[in-house]
């Protein structure tokens, strides 16, 4: 009994992280689900450049950070990247929605915006 009711606090902590996510993107109406035809067999975290960008509530900006080190972000100032000026990763915004998996940072690193520690 105590695993269920584990089970089902979790599964109401994920269902209010997504209302909350929804209404900081404003989003009146559910987000579109993915098709396999899109990717046409490629890599589905691979993505075509005319697909960057997008607006982002400055309240979302706020509370994003590097899912690697925990520390806070940057928008880039084409608006097309949120960046981590400690290690470089590059996380892409996508359609106003910023893309935050370790492996996008990784993929999309820019060794040229790594500031040095002071």
């Amino acid at each position: 009994m105590k695993k269920l009711l584990v089970l089902a606090g979790i599964v109401a902590g994920i269902a209010a992280a997504v209302v909350i996510i929804l209404k900081l993107l404003n989003r009146e109406q559910p987000l579109p689900v993915a098709s396999t035809e899109r990717f046409n067999g490629s890599d589905p975290l691979s993505f075509d450049e005319s697909e960057l960008g997008g607006t982002v509530s400055p309240e979302l900006l706020s509370i994003l950070v590097c899912p690697e080190d925990k520390g806070p972000l940057t928008l880039s100032a084409d608006a097309k990247w949120l960046v981590n000026p400690r290690n470089g990763y590059r996380y892409p915004i996508r359609r106003g929605i910023p893309v935050m998996l370790i492996e996008e940072g990784r993929k999309n690193r820019d060794a040229s915006v790594i500031v040095p520690a002071q």
